[in-house]
């Protein structure tokens, strides 16, 4: 009796394009996935993990793999899932001693060439690819956390320092000016949770700024005004708040550079857990906003730049209810690398970074702006607003959270200042 001869499917022919290979290949490998599982005994319904692997005497773990792979998907979240090929040849040999028909698995052998070529072509090898699926839809994925926690420790490690927490606070509200005009004035919080020192001889920059607007033109006050004079008198400068910071203070120091800019310093210091500190500056500033007759044509922007390897960074951005019209916020991050700030840079310039950041509406009032690592957070805000003589009921509330930001970047708020009142 003549052998039943089955015809190879010609390869998959991978496009140049990175993202439109993807696809490709992507749809092929979950197509031949879900014809194997249709095939199985009991293949119309669905499958768990154990009773696909029970069903071809697989491991438990290539199972779940299979199963992930068929379920509809992006590219990137299915080609992510792929087996090795040690697996994969595991896979076909259960699936042939179980029935599956032979062109079935061709087609998936033909997927999986179509797999190993796209690596071969665009990656390099299988971490190369992962890496490209990380940012091919532009969103945030587990393996691009894994990464960021990876390069965490392994800055920690090269620049001496980390902190399970940044945080930055930018409270606005309306005042009169000296003429009685209309005007507006602005409170920053900056802070650091559980910072530590990796060699006692790291000198390490905790912050530098200058007023200026979206094009870097200086405006307002030209330094801004310690919320705690004292403090900042005897700390050389630095705006210190004793208020929920570490028994010990940061040994620190403010330099005013010519051309305006305020660079804050820690001094070298013990290391380790048990010398790690928490501590916060906050200040304030004058006007808030741009003037009425610049109004229209400058967005406000309120950038958190990142240069401490850290675990989480945390960007409140508060409003009274009674400032003048702002547009809706909107939130970009970015890597400064190369020294480029994202608050002066053209949207086509920023070098975009994405990290899944969000803004979250948090309404009326601080009571909700919990913080893992500081549980009395709101109860340092509500001390702010007490020393500015404000009810933080009268202001909304906008957070923006980044995980593991990467050394070098910022979260910018951007909210464009209306025409009006």
């Amino acid at each position: 009796m003549a052998k039943a001869v089955v015809e190879k499917p010609a390869p998959l022919e991978t496009p140049a394009d990175f993202a439109v290979a993807a696809a490709h290949v992507a749809r092929a490998l979950g197509g031949a996935m879900r014809d194997l599982l249709a095939q199985l005994p009991g293949g119309d319904g669905g499958w768990t993990g154990s009773e696909l692997a029970a069903a071809l005497d697989i491991d438990v773990n290539l199972a779940w793999k299979v199963l992930n792979v068929a379920k509809p998907g992006s590219a990137a979240a299915v080609l992510e899932r792929v087996p090795g090929g040690a697996a994969m040849q595991i896979l076909t040999r259960a699936a042939k001693r179980t029935g599956v028909e032979a062109a079935t698995i061709a087609r998936l052998e033909a997927a999986m060439g179509a797999y190993e070529e796209l690596i071969e072509t665009h990656a390099g090898d299988r971490s190369g690819l992962e890496a490209l699926l990380t940012h091919l839809d532009g969103s945030e994925r587990a393996n691009d956390i894994a990464a960021r926690r990876a390069a965490f420790r392994a800055n920690s490690t090269l620049l001496g320092v980390q902190t399970r927490a940044q945080l930055a606070a930018y409270i606005f509200w309306p005042e009169r000016g000296g003429g009685g005009e209309e005007s507006s004035a602005m409170a920053i919080l900056r802070g650091y949770a559980g910072f530590q020192r990796l060699r006692s001889d790291i000198s390490w920059i905790l912050g530098r700024g200058k007023r200026t607007d979206h094009q870097g033109r200086l405006y307002g006050q030209m330094l801004p005004e310690p919320l705690d004079a004292e403090m900042a008198q005897e700390h050389e400068g630095v705006p210190l708040l004793r208020a929920f910071s570490s028994d010990v203070m940061p040994p620190v120091r403010r330099t005013i550079m010519p051309d305006g800019m305020a660079i804050d310093r820690l001094l070298p210091g013990p290391v380790g857990r048990q010398a790690a500190l928490t501590f916060f500056f906050a200040e304030t500033m004058r006007p808030g906003l741009a003037r009425v007759e610049d109004r229209g044509q400058s967005p406000l922007r309120l950038v958190v730049s990142t240069h401490t390897p850290c675990e989480e960074l945390i960007c409140d951005t508060i409003f009274h209810k009674d400032l003048p019209p702002l547009g809706e916020p909107e939130c970009v991050t970015a890597s400064e690398l190369g020294g480029v700030s994202v608050g002066y840079c053209e949207p086509a310039e920023r070098m975009a970074l994405h990290l899944g950041a969000r803004i979250e509406d948090h309404g009326m009032g601080v009571e909700t702006l919990h913080v893992r690592d500081l549980p009395r957070y709101p109860a340092l805000l509500q001390g702010v607003f007490a020393r500015v003589g404000m009810n933080p009921a009268d202001f909304r509330v906008y957070r923006v959270k980044v995980e593991y930001p990467p050394v070098a970047s910022a979260v910018m708020i951007e909210r464009a200042m209306l025409a009006g009142k």
